[in-house]
């Protein structure tokens, strides 16, 4: 590694411009959220394999689509981010791809729920450390009035990611069952599914080789004689506002949960219920996420920030809490239309409605938080959100169709009653927190 293409920091303009480089590194952490959500989201084309060949149920495959993945991923997004915010943020990135690629090769090795787990949760620490970190750079590359865009595109990246996990994995998932499974050097007989998760390691290579060229940029307001904040100074920031962070942290993990919910099992239910194979299900479910999901991060930034122009200071908090209204009888309807058709045409307004807030919503807490804590304010964000969320949300499917429903093929029932109940109470809670946010930005105006 050259130490020169990241040691020195970036020169970043004050103005309202943005400088070509600025959208070079946005691409580049948008590739990293991509290939990080291929490596994530996978598994959930692989339900079906994984099951029979180890044997287990669909709580079981909850746990391994969300707890495992989020248990180091959420206790580590702290430590990893306060290690950003006091050191060199590009670096601690490049470590990261590193981790989570070494982990993803491992999950193809797995012959057990255990090995598989622990692959898991390996993914997961070294995927804790992109998010935080971009979230901390990309606002140092950008004016404010474009950092809520900017965020929203690195946002909607991860939707990108997650649909052409879908799309490349379903083609590969179909190539590799007509091969049928492989004997590899060292390694022995492996699965197709086995054999997938290999194939979606590699391209992590190539991220780490594009942040070589990523420079730290210099922290804007960062403060002359400002310490790196420290974690008692985060949790006294959070106290200085406890109904904004409160309902924000709250309100978002709760939408994510629904959202996370249904993007881990609907190829599952396709699958299931309509018979679909894995091919089909990636080809379709993954275009409507990368088309609808990405889009309604897109836009949902776009909205906010326009609306944020015009004077709307709670534009942020406004347009998520009604786009989860609008994604509430969609997210009960799609489960239980009579065809896989009519369930297609509702399913896609409620991806695109059920993504607007994972960027104009997670754009908020930047714009709260002091510059030297903001990777560790996403930090606990991401941990409370995905702690909750990504464990509540595809393992609450799981319980349903185990212990409640009692049969894997009503899993359309239980699709359509986590998720908008997840909905509900997460845009109450943000409606509650919209107050102390109006005033607090109308305040620093």
């Amino acid at each position: 590694m050259q130490a020169s293409a990241v040691s020195e920091p970036a020169p970043v303009l004050q103005t309202g411009k943005v400088s070509p480089y600025a959208w070079f590194v946005l691409g580049v952490l948008c590739l990293g959220s991509i290939v990080s959500y291929i490596d994530r989201q996978i598994i959930n084309l692989l339900v079906e394999p994984i099951k029979l060949d180890l044997g287990i149920n669909d709580t079981q495959i909850g746990l391994l689509q969300g707890f495992s993945f989020v248990l180091f991923y959420a206790i580590l997004a702290l430590p990893l981010a306060r290690l950003a915010d006091s050191s060199n943020r590009v670096r601690v990135i490049m470590y990261g791809v590193l981790c989570w690629s070494f982990a993803t090769f491992f999950c193809g090795l797995a012959a057990s729920f255990a090995v598989l787990f622990i692959a898991r949760m390996l993914v997961g620490v070294g995927e804790a450390t992109l998010t935080p970190s971009a979230y901390s750079i990309i606002p140092d590359y950008f004016p404010k009035d474009r950092a809520a865009m900017a965020i929203s595109i690195f946002a909607g990246s991860t939707f990108i990611g997650s649909g052409v996990a879908y799309i490349i994995g379903g083609r590969i998932i179909g190539y590799l069952e007509s091969v049928g499974s492989i004997s590899l050097p060292l390694v022995g007989l492996l699965a197709p599914w086995q054999l997938t998760f290999i194939f979606v390691a590699i391209p992590g290579l190539l991220v780490f080789l594009l942040m070589l060229a990523v420079r730290e940029p210099a922290r804007i307001d960062a403060g002359v004689g400002q310490d790196d904040a420290r974690i008692a100074a985060v949790v006294g920031h959070l106290k200085t506002n406890p109904r904004l962070f409160t309902g924000l942290f709250f309100g978002l993990t709760l939408l994510a949960a629904g959202t996370f919910a249904v993007n881990s099992w609907a190829p599952t239910f396709f699958i299931r219920v309509y018979g679909w194979s894995p091919g089909e299900v990636g080809a379709v479910f993954g275009t409507l996420v990368v088309v609808a999901s990405a889009g309604g991060v897109f836009a949902g930034g776009a909205i906010a920030s326009a609306l944020m122009r015009r004077g709307v200071a709670s534009a942020n908090m406004l347009v998520p809490m009604v786009a989860a209204g609008l994604a509430i009888p969609l997210s009960i309807a799609f489960p239980l239309m009579p065809s896989a058709t009519s369930s297609l045409m509702v399913l896609a307004p409620m991806l695109f409605l059920s993504a607007v807030p994972f960027g104009c919503g997670s754009a908020v807490l930047p714009l709260v938080s002091p510059n030297r804590m903001r990777a560790q304010m996403v930090a606990l964000y991401l941990l409370v959100a995905n702690l909750v969320g990504f464990t509540l949300g595809p393992t609450s499917i799981g319980v349903l169709t185990d212990f409640v429903y009692r049969s894997p093929d009503l899993i359309g029932w239980a699709l359509a009653t986590s998720p908008p109940l997840f909905y509900l109470i997460g845009l109450g809670l943000i409606g509650w927190a919209i107050p102390p946010y109006r005033e607090l930005i109308e305040s620093r105006a």
